[in-house]
């Protein structure tokens, strides 16, 4: 795999998932962290390799996405304003737009969302993250106590009719 097809996979990989400004900010970040460390005398298949697949890069990217950082806001990837903007320009009023286009979590992905027309999805019920795996340990122990209590209940009532019917029997063998 080369720089071109690594950054494709990612960007095809983060399309659709997070806003593409964003996905442009990524894009960028790792096309320039390719190009320094290929600049510093790595070749590009050794970092490549360094980085790993993109298409977890990506993953990880999405995941955590939605965990709020201590003042209650969604984290964002905001990269240094020469990863983000290497063309130079008015990169710090670029850079604090990008930080307030995204800030508030009520508002940043569910815009994203509609304005391209996606079904919002339950993060929460995805089992390879940390919370899904909880939901789903949680489920799982509340049918196990449902089930217990429930085979608890009936099991004097199913021992009650069991014993009626040995009795029953017992007095039909006599007659």
């Amino acid at each position: 795999m080369n720089r071109e097809e690594f950054l494709e996979i990612l960007n095809t990989q983060l399309q659709g998932e997070i806003p593409s400004t964003e996905v442009s900010q990524h894009l960028a970040y790792y096309d320039r962290f390719i190009q320094q460390k290929i600049s510093q005398g790595q070749t590009e298949d050794q970092v490549l390799e360094e980085l790993g697949d993109p298409r977890l890069i990506a993953k990880t990217l999405i995941d955590t996405e939605d965990i709020p950082n201590i003042q209650g806001f969604r984290q964002s990837f905001a990269y240094s304003a020469e990863e983000s903007n290497p063309a130079g320009g008015d990169s710090a009023l670029e850079d604090d737009e990008f930080q307030s286009q995204f800030q508030d979590e009520e508002t940043g992905r569910e815009d994203f969302q509609k304005e391209n027309n996606q079904p919002k999805r339950a993060r929460w019920l995805n089992l390879s993250t940390w919370r899904g795996t909880l939901a789903a340990i949680a489920a799982t122990l509340l049918l196990c106590v449902f089930l217990a209590t429930l085979i608890g209940a009936l099991l004097p009532v199913i021992g009650i009719a069991l014993l009626a019917g040995i009795i029953i029997s017992l007095i039909n063998r006599r007659r």
